[in-house]
């Protein structure tokens, strides 16, 4: 199966990558910079590119199984919310993947992003209140993404995370879609794992799991 990766020079992008091209994989890694991933593999193949080039996002998808999305906003507390450029470069990706017939999305988040299932708890409140009154640029990108994708035709999972601080305890993860409890804290690694699962795993299409260490 051949994978595109956005966003695979962050720190929970580079873990994917490699969980991907260790699960046998075949790898197309889309950066914005030269020489910002430090991986070679006989499986992975880099594009560089900007994320509104859409002839480089076109040469990053078309031929492709699937597309995962490990891009997220930069932490910001300015008030005045300015340009969305996050949810301007899924917009991009979306399009370009609908052009080229490839439905397959999985694409981080935040619980900001509202799942259908969410009932009033604290890991679908209180993600939700903070961002809103203290970085609203990401809230804002985050909310852009939930309305693009639920807007779209895509077979879209999104991941959602919270505090992706912790370390890995090598007991796994777990997920809540909103309507179960579950913990404020997730590994990088493990958000990456459950994104890669995510890829064949077909009953979390058009559902927003909530991952956390177990």
């Amino acid at each position: 199966m051949k994978l595109t990766i956005f966003g695979a020079n962050g720190q929970i992008g580079q873990l994917l990558v490699k969980q991907a091209l260790e699960g046998g994989y075949d790898v197309t890694a889309y950066t914005r910079r030269p020489n910002a991933l430090n991986i070679e593999h006989e499986k992975l193949q880099i594009v560089v590119g900007a994320l509104t080039d859409r002839e480089k996002l076109r040469e990053a998808i078309v031929g492709r199984d699937a597309v995962l999305s490990a891009i997220g906003p930069a932490l910001s507390m300015k008030r005045q919310v300015v340009d969305l450029p996050i949810a301007e470069a899924h917009k991009a990706i979306v399009s370009v993947m609908e052009m080229c017939g490839l439905k397959r999305l999985i694409t981080l988040g935040t619980p900001s992003i509202s799942a259908e299932e969410d009932v009033k708890q604290f890991i679908t409140v209180f993600p939700n209140i903070m961002p809103k009154l203290f970085s609203p640029t990401p809230y804002a990108e985050m909310k852009g993404i939930e309305t693009l994708i639920k807007n779209s035709k895509m077979d879209w999972t999104v991941v959602r995370i919270i505090n992706p601080n912790v370390k890995t305890n090598g007991n796994g993860y777990s997920v809540s879609f909103g309507d179960t409890k579950g913990k404020m804290g997730v590994s990088r690694y493990n958000a990456a794992k459950c994104m890669l699962d995510a890829v064949t795993r077909d009953e979390w299409i058009h559902k927003m799991p909530i991952v956390f260490n177990n």
